[in-house]
């Protein structure tokens, strides 16, 4: 699927999309999770991810036993 010269795809779990950045004065292109599915795992719990937050400890919510 393609929309506006980037490009989505899914893996396992994951739908991913094309994104171009500079990084360290360089255009390149890197693959952005835009969405999950299925179960994610954090030291061999269970979590939810979160596609963006304002804050890196925001990205991952691990679900209480």
């Amino acid at each position: 699927m393609k929309t506006n010269n980037q490009t989505t795809i899914f893996s396992t779990g994951v739908f991913l999309e094309s994104v171009e950045c500079i990084i360290n004065g360089k255009k390149k292109w890197r693959w952005v999770a835009t969405d999950f599915e299925d179960e994610s795992f954090l030291n061999g719990k269970a979590i939810n991810p979160f596609e963006y937050a304002n804050k890196k400890e925001k990205l991952v919510e691990i679900f209480k036993d």
